[in-house]
């Protein structure tokens, strides 16, 4: 008998349900799933009403399910044992943790700091949000700007690509003047 894709999705999800701890699976076990949605995505548009199109969006909107719920369960495992194994996580696993586990150091900071008193690391902690930077990617040519930190950038040309304060991309993205989707935002 011939294992499907939804066949496999479905069994890793089983087991994980059944185990406490965070299991191992493999590695490219999301990247096997996107591949097997692409391969299977040109046989079903939208528009298209035939069976074999609705079948086959069936089966991407099974293997989405399953893939989203298998995610959410190892996530939640690893939030409820934040010491558990991270090898045990795949790279897109870990891409969704990493900025979880930052945030717990940076709790735990805060919490050390009004513990120890210490209000001057505060105060650098809180500057620290105060300006963020994102890379955008200009859609047309755009005049030198001075950025809400007080420096100068640009000029800049079509497909240009810069890091500038979060507060002026949103400026420039809503005028049209660079692309929406930019990369996350840059630490400084």
């Amino acid at each position: 008998m011939i294992e499907t894709a939804a066949d496999k999705l479905h069994r890793l999800l089983a087991d994980e349900n059944a185990s406490k701890e965070l299991l191992k699976i493999p590695p490219n076990t999301y990247k096997e799933i996107a591949a097997h949605i692409k391969s299977i995505r040109a046989e079903s548009s939208e528009g298209d009403r035939s069976l074999s199109s609705e079948l086959s969006f069936a089966e991407r909107k099974i293997l989405f399910d399953i893939a989203k719920r298998l995610i959410a369960l190892r996530i939640s495992k690893f939030n409820r044992d934040p010491d558990a194994d991270v090898s045990n996580l795949t790279m897109e696993e870990k891409y969704i943790v990493e900025p979880l586990t930052q945030s717990r150091k940076r709790s735990d900071r805060i919490g050390e700091s009004i513990f120890n008193g210490q209000t001057l690391e505060l105060e650098h902690l809180s500057s620290a949000v105060k300006q963020k930077y994102v890379y955008v990617r200009f859609l047309q040519p755009y005049a030198a700007i001075t950025g809400s930190d007080m420096a100068t950038y640009g000029p800049f040309e079509p497909e240009d690509v810069a890091i500038v304060p979060v507060d002026n991309a949103k400026l420039l993205v809503k005028n049209g003047i660079v692309a929406r989707s930019w990369i996350e935002p840059e630490e400084r």
